[in-house]
């Protein structure tokens, strides 16, 4: 019998045209222009709708409608006639044109298409060919960011002590990423240093462009692969870091940041030692509470790699991860990560890449085993513990999980908030 295991779906089987969606939101300003056939607007933000309240994700969104006829003579006037006129309507600060596979595979007049644009509207047109069967969410919110980095002018003499910060996976306006860029901003200003622009944090293009300002770059591990075209773009040293989560993985990004900014190694330790002194007693105080406690981890494989890190080092097992992050789940990555974090052996059973069913019956068998009390996962995790498990509910899409109050789940401060929100999971199961 054939093995139909690579035709399930995954948790986000998206292509590169979902994740330059996902991109152009987190930039006000910024239109995605769909060049494509019927189908693409709605697969393309029906997730977002759910998961975003703060910031409609359509308004972002237009689409050329290319129909048959249009497949067959050629496109690339209508995608002119129908971008100058929006144009005119919205006045973005940035373009972005995205084809589907159809197309890629038919209408050979879009890129000269594209550069008629580039003469006629004032603002940057950039071509994003998204084809579909190649790439994911991941690389998608890559391109957008390489293709960021590539519209700023670095030319200007950057400050030693400012260091940008790139591959932030911003995918909502809600008050989340707000209190983790607030506070990672908070500990870096307590280290010295500057954050002119974080790509992408929820700003437009005027203020990503601030980025020029820095001399270096922290690329964080969802835009590791695009460290050398960031390096290339920008001219700027580019310091390839963890995510700046749990206490140690949040000291080690402070130390990171610090040797980028020229900061002396005392006054990064200096200020880890304060914040240690702060949060290690807080979580310190339920620490019967987590010994003993298991908690399964559903999650892209840097965050996978960074929460598995934080609950080893206050003494929660973990006996299943699963990441979720399709064609780009990677367990050596996942391992090697947990081997800078101090964990050199990854704990429990490690899936890499599973469809969605397969991970809920991953999760059902584990604890049917070794049962847990808690699991960090999205939306697609929530039903399937019911009764069984509580749920941190993190990633994307979170179409349950609201924050009208900053609660970060970054830095020190997210630290204990984790240790908060993993307590109230564990407490709704019986």
């Amino acid at each position: 019998m054939s093995d139909l295991a690579p035709f399930e779906l995954h948790d986000t089987d998206h292509g590169d045209l979902f994740g330059a969606f996902l991109a152009v939101h987190a930039m006000p300003g910024a239109v995605l222009l769909l060049h494509t056939t019927v189908g693409c607007k709605f697969k393309t933000q029906q997730n977002l709708v759910d998961h975003d309240w703060a910031r409609p994700s359509h308004h972002d969104r237009i689409w050329t409608g290319v129909d048959d006829a249009r497949l067959i003579s050629g496109s690339g006037r209508r995608l002119v006639e129908f971008a100058t006129t929006w144009y005119e309507r919205r006045r973005p600060d940035v373009f972005f044109v995205a084809t589907n596979a159809a197309i890629e595979l038919s209408a050979f007049d879009v890129e000269a298409a594209v550069e008629d644009l580039r003469a006629r509207l004032p603002c940057p047109v950039v071509l994003l060919k998204a084809p579909g069967w190649a790439g994911g969410l991941g690389r998608g919110y890559r391109r957008v960011v390489e293709a960021v980095a590539g519209l700023i002018d670095w030319r200007p003499e950057p400050d030693p002590a400012s260091v940008a910060i790139a591959g932030y996976l911003f995918d909502r306006f809600e008050m989340d990423h707000a209190a983790n860029l607030g506070e990672v901003r908070r500990l870096l200003a307590a280290i010295g240093a500057k954050v002119p622009a974080v790509l992408l944090g929820g700003e437009g293009l005027p203020r990503l462009a601030e980025a020029a300002r820095a001399a270096s770059i922290l690329v964080l591990p969802h835009a590791h692969a695009s460290l050398p075209a960031l390096a290339a773009a920008s001219g700027r040293r580019c310091v390839a870091t963890d995510l700046p989560v749990g206490l140690h993985g949040t000291s080690r990004f402070l130390r990171a940041a610090g040797g980028a900014a020229g900061v002396p190694p005392e006054k990064v330790e200096a200020a880890i030692d304060r914040e240690l002194s702060r949060a290690v007693p807080t979580i310190g105080r339920v620490e019967g509470r987590l010994r003993g406690l298991a908690a399964a981890v559903c999650l892209d494989t840097p965050l996978a790699a960074a929460v598995t890190a934080h609950l080893a080092e206050i003494g929660v097992r973990v006996p299943l991860v699963v990441l979720t992050d399709g064609g780009e789940a990677d367990e050596t990555a996942y391992r090697e990560t947990l081997a800078r974090h101090g964990c050199p052996a990854a704990p429990g059973r490690v899936i890499a890449g599973a469809s969605h069913d397969r991970t809920i019956e991953a999760m059902r068998e584990t604890w049917r085993a070794e049962p847990f009390r808690v699991a960090f996962g999205s939306s697609f995790q929530l039903r399937a513990g019911t009764g069984r498990w509580g749920l941190v509910q993190m990633g994307y899409p979170c179409a349950e999980k609201h924050w009208i109050y900053p609660v970060p789940w970054m830095g020190f401060n997210g630290a204990v908030a984790l240790v908060q929100r993993m307590l109230d999971a564990a407490g709704q199961v019986a």
